[in-house]
C-alpha cells in the first residue's frame, strides 16, 4: 500500500530522522541509520491499520534497535 503523508506527518518523520542520526552517529554511520529507517518505514507502511501512528511505531522500532546495537530486524 503506498501512504501519501500529509505535510506534517512528512515533517514529524524527517525530524525523527534526523533526532535519531544526531543521537546515534558516533555507534552508526548516517547510511545504517538512514538504511534501517527507510526499511522500518516501509515495513511499518506496507502493514498499517491506522496511518496516523506509523512515526511513533517507525520511532519505537528505531529505537529498540539502536538500543540493542543491531539496526537489523530481529529474527
Amino acid at each position: 500500500m503506498q501512504i501519501q503523508f500529509n505535510t506534517i506527518q512528512k515533517r514529524v518523520l524527517r525530524n525523527i530522522r534526523h533526532d535519531l542520526i544526531e543521537a546515534w552517529t558516533p555507534q552508526f554511520s548516517e547510511a545504517e541509520i538512514n538504511n534501517a529507517f527507510d526499511a522500518v518505514l516501509a515495513e511499518h507502511c506496507s502493514t498499517a491499520t491506522v496511518e496516523d501512528f506509523i512515526p511513533v511505531l517507525v520511532e519505537a522500532e528505531m529505537l529498540n534497535r539502536l538500543r540493542a546495537g543491531s539496526l537489523l530486524a530481529a529474527a
